[in-house]
């Protein structure tokens, strides 16, 4: 069954890069063709940077899981994490080798430690990608004198935390008072603790959006800086969803849907999203050869 998955996973972001290319992609070896090398160099280094910060991130959030991981260890396995995400189907591959390989003894309740610190680690990060978003999206209104839009955008996030709360209020509460995970949950977002995680988070989705903005002008493209922030987390969001690989398709197609809101036409779009996609694996090959000197060493 979970051979057929991944192969229906492979077929899904074969087929909507099919859908997306068939009709929108005519110009793309034009557009791919007007790359200018010296902005990929910054983009590497924007990815060293981000990796950096993300495997600190993850130590530190460890940390108070009760699971103490060095920051070398960190960020080997954190490459691995997003390389194999970058090309196993679901995009969590990688992160449940994390879980795995975090835990020395492979123990049941060790286990559970690594779980909840690379659980925490990626909720910090999408709570700032939302909250990015929706800070970008009140600016972008208020710029563009788009009033009644912010009513209906604050109507819809407050209306949203009312029915949470009311329906999820006293679960939650009960999590938190009966449970070591929720324990650990109140700990980490709430604080200093909160606080400093959220920090790094913003320094890391900070650098996501930017070099989507670099690989748009990587192509010589005339585009709009603040729409990118805007719409650039709902790309980021898209390649989340678990029914492709690395994001391919879904990445593309949610670039095709925002395009004229990003001010390019769905060619130069779907260029951005596929140059954005093959720097993010690029970016990750070292991952590769740490999966190789991983296995020789179990191999001596």
């Amino acid at each position: 069954m979970k051979t057929f998955l991944n192969i229906l996973k492979y077929f899904i972001s074969i087929f909507l890069l099919y859908l997306v290319l068939k009709d929108h992609g005519k110009n793309f070896l034009k557009i791919i063709q007007l790359i200018e090398y010296k902005y990929l160099l910054l983009i590497i280094l924007l990815s060293i940077f981000q990796y950096i910060i993300s495997a600190y991130r993850w130590a530190y959030i460890s940390r108070f899981s009760n699971l103490n991981i060095s920051f070398s260890y960190s960020l080997k396995f954190y490459y691995i994490s997003s390389f194999l995400n970058n090309i196993l189907p679901g995009g969590v591959v990688g992160d449940i080798y994390r879980i795995y390989h975090s835990s020395e003894k492979k123990a049941f309740f060790e286990l559970g430690k690594s779980f909840q610190s690379v659980f925490f680690e990626r909720l910090s990060g999408q709570v700032v990608l939302f909250i990015t978003f929706i800070i970008s999206l009140t600016i972008y209104f208020f710029i563009n004198e788009k009033y009644t839009a912010f009513m209906y955008l604050f109507l819809l996030v407050f209306f949203s935390v009312v029915i949470l709360k009311i329906l999820f209020g006293k679960r939650i509460k009960n999590f938190i008072s009966n449970n070591i995970m929720g324990k650990n949950f109140y700990l980490i977002f709430s604080g200093p603790i909160f606080w400093n995680h959220i920090f790094y988070s913003f320094l890391v989705v900070i650098t996501y959006i930017l070099i989507y903005i670099i690989s748009a002008l990587s192509l010589n493209l005339t585009i709009d800086y603040f729409a990118f922030f805007v719409f650039s987390p709902i790309i980021l969001f898209s390649m989340t969803l678990p029914i492709s690989i690395g994001g391919w398709g879904v990445r593309e197609g949610t670039a095709l849907l925002v395009s004229f809101l990003l001010g390019l036409s769905a060619s130069a779009s779907i260029s951005v999203s596929i140059i954005y996609g093959l720097l993010n694996l690029i970016c990750s090959i070292p991952g590769l050869f740490l999966i190789f000197l991983s296995f020789k060493k179990s191999r001596v």
